[in-house]
């Protein structure tokens, strides 16, 4: 039976047109807090001495999902792709009076099937920074995969879908990446919503990360700071930044911080989108003047008022 031909959605298109290797591995680096440590039990993650420390690579149970239990268990697919063909179906029915039974048959149209094995798939969680209450991790298949293999693009868009379930975000890397070159790969995706729309940015937080009653209250009376200052639209991150929230000042300027560590507000001249990809503590060590590290002290709503007048 020939395979089922598969389309890359065109977001996976584009990581892999910026991937030059021929091997390649699904991955995802996330910033994991101590209160989020219970969705994260099943993908390698415990405390050790109140730090997340990473278990030793495993499939996830099937209470993941259910690509965990087809990675488990295999699958039958139906080629609905593919004509009808004849096939014949059995029965046992009950013989008249007897208290017997007789087997009878008929043929039916029907798509063909495809059974597919377990795949037994493992996923390793690694600790690339130890933050405050919390920590940097990349989550991968353990399955480096060719691109140009048989079977490449369903194999991908499984694991995609594999490790999207089991934590939550899923991108394509080259296979041979090492730990220090994901810690410093972050997919960003920003959504921009305009300006007197705080409400909708606090639900959108809301969504992303709930239970933080407290710092969303905080988040939402910064935000009308930010509000009065005649921006031109608020930004919301998603995937890996999806705590980070701010607003917009014209072409260039852009002021940001996050909702887990909301301390200080970052103020970006200019290259913010590639900037916002550095860590913390890489930005603060490397002292950019086109970046402001404003904490949040008294005085720090006059500094960015300075800041939005200034650009």
């Amino acid at each position: 039976m020939t395979n089922r031909q598969v389309k890359l959605p065109k977001t996976v298109q584009r990581e892999l047109e910026r991937i030059v290797a021929n091997r390649v591995v699904v991955a995802a680096v996330l910033t994991v807090t101590s209160d989020q440590m219970d969705r994260f039990r099943d993908v390698g993650l415990h405390f050790d001495n109140d730090r997340i420390v990473a278990n030793p690579p495993a499939p996830p149970p099937p209470s993941c999902g259910v690509h965990a239990r087809r990675n488990l268990e295999g699958w039958t697919e139906k080629r609905t792709d593919l004509p009808k063909e004849g096939r014949e179906i059995s029965s046992w029915a009950p013989s008249w009076k007897s208290g017997s039974f007789h087997l009878i048959s008929r043929r039916i149209d029907a798509y063909p099937l495809d059974y597919h094995s377990a795949k037994l798939l493992t996923i390793s969680a690694t600790i690339l920074e130890n933050l405050v209450d919390a920590a940097l991790v990349r989550f991968r298949v353990d399955q480096p995969l060719d691109r140009h293999s048989e079977g490449f693009s369903s194999s991908l868009l499984f694991n995609l879908r594999f490790l999207r379930e089991a934590v939550g975000d899923a991108h394509v890397f080259d296979a041979d990446l090492s730990d220090a070159e994901f810690a410093r790969i972050q997919h960003v995706d920003w959504v921009l919503l305009p300006a007197g729309s705080a409400d909708r940015v606090l639900e959108r937080l809301a969504s992303l990360n709930p239970g933080n009653t407290e710092r969303l209250k905080v988040a939402g009376e910064r935000l009308r700071v930010l509000d009065r200052l005649g921006h031109d639209g608020f930004i919301v991150g998603a995937g890996r930044f999806a705590g980070y929230f701010g607003a917009k000042f014209g072409d260039r300027l852009v002021a940001l911080e996050n909702l887990e560590y909301g301390n200080a507000l970052y103020v970006f001249e200019e290259k913010w989108e590639h900037l916002t990809q550095i860590s913390r503590t890489e930005l603060i060590r490397r002292r950019d003047p086109s970046v402001h590290r404003l904490p949040h002290l008294p005085g720090w709503q006059s500094a960015i008022r300075k800041l939005v007048r200034q650009q």
